[in-house]
């Protein structure tokens, strides 16, 4: 039987500029107590679940609305549109809303029926780096647009500050072996260090440093500094990268 994916967006401080409502229908948005009237006022017609205004950081944030919505899939509030990346060459690449929210619709319902919990999208919006040969993953990082199943083992860790993506994509391979990551479609958002609001605040150099010596003491050498490639290139000397030795 197919699942209701709920789209969640978190969001704070952003309530005049959440990009995300225009890249994908029915979403919903998750916003502190105090901010509540800020995004009615700029946002009429979303649906808003808010959290106590205690609740601090994006980590807290998205165990809220897993406990909240157990099947769901969270997505950023700087997402431009979701695009496909299996394109030829003069075809539009950009999905509608509502092409956008049927899309996860079927990711989720595919992870579900193949029995995984957490489910995703391409973290790369280079069609370059996309490879027909393997447009779905059963194992990888799900990179800031999360899709979570009920049933799990899974849960977010207060250390992960920033990194909450790297922890419930290498705490998923402990417990649960497997993810599902569908490579065709991938989320086409702002610089994360070039917009103010949201978690930009603590994203700082030195909380990813601390990030990424937490995710390497938890899952030791399946957590490495990233290289950089001819694709893609470092935005800080901590950045990291996740390598499931199975």
């Amino acid at each position: 039987m197919a699942v209701d994916i709920k789209i969640v967006i978190p969001s704070m401080g952003r309530a005049d500029r959440v990009l995300t409502k225009g890249a994908i229908a029915n979403a919903v948005l998750c916003v502190p107590e105090a901010e509540e009237s800020a995004y009615r006022e700029y946002n009429p017609g979303m649906e808003i679940l808010t959290h106590p205004n205690s609740l601090k950081g994006l980590t807290l944030k998205r165990q809220f609305i897993y406990d909240h919505f157990p099947n769901s899939f969270q997505i950023d509030d700087d997402i431009k549109h979701i695009g496909r990346l299996y394109t030829e060459k003069g075809e539009n690449a950009v999905l509608d809303k509502d092409e956008a929210f049927d899309v996860v619709q079927y990711i989720g319902n595919c992870a579900k029926l193949a029995g995984a919990y957490l489910f995703g999208i391409s973290k790369e919006t280079n069609p370059l780096a996309y490879d027909e040969m393997h447009p779905i993953w059963l194992n990888g990082v799900v990179n800031g647009d999360i899709g979570l199943l009920e049933g799990s083992k899974l849960f977010f860790h207060e250390m992960a500050k920033v990194s909450e993506d790297y922890w419930i994509s290498a705490y998923n391979a402990y417990v649960h072996r497997y993810c599902w990551i569908d490579k065709r479609f991938s989320a086409v958002g702002v610089k994360t260090f070039g917009n103010t609001g949201g978690c930009a605040n603590v994203r700082t150099t030195a909380q990813e440093r601390e990030d990424t010596l937490f995710l390497r003491k938890m899952f030791g050498e399946a957590i490495r500094l990233k290289e950089d490639t001819k694709l893609s290139k470092r935005k800080n000397e901590f950045q990291r990268t996740l390598v499931i030795p199975y």
